[in-house]
């Protein structure tokens, strides 16, 4: 017997993954728009405290305009992250330097804000196709 809260409960954890999608999308859209391209270098990885993830985050180096240096521990883990040693760009906001990001889709958050806005569209969508009897 299915409870009549089921497309509520739906609908609102779609709409908590749009929202934290979109988010992430606007805020590697501003920093590319905004941030400052400089090279990096990977000096470490962190593992992810999940025992069943092979995921690690990335931990790199760069210097600013102004000549500070900076290390910053990336905020999303991948499976294939680029090994220490590596030459990387980075994106930084020159007024948020711990806010920095590796210049790529995965670690600016533009890819998982995508999955995560497409994954909130569908339990949306899934939600009113339920409260419609169409599914």
């Amino acid at each position: 017997m299915e409870s009549t809260s089921s497309p509520g409960l739906i609908c609102f954890f779609g709409l908590v993954y749009l929202a934290y999608g979109t988010w992430l999308l606007i805020s590697a859209r501003r920093l590319r728009a905004r941030g400052v391209r400089v090279p990096g270098v990977i000096t470490g990885l962190v593992q992810s405290r999940d025992p069943d993830s092979s995921t690690c985050k990335p931990i790199f180096r760069f210097t600013t305009l102004e000549g500070h240096e900076v290390e910053v521990t990336s905020k999303f883990g991948e499976a294939s992250p680029p090994q220490p040693g590596d030459r990387v760009s980075i994106l930084y906001d020159p007024q948020k330097l711990r806010h920095a990001r590796i210049d790529t889709g995965g670690q600016r958050g533009s890819a998982m804000g995508r999955i995560l806005t497409g994954f909130g569209l569908l339990l949306v969508t899934l939600s009113v196709l339920i409260t419609l009897n169409i599914v």
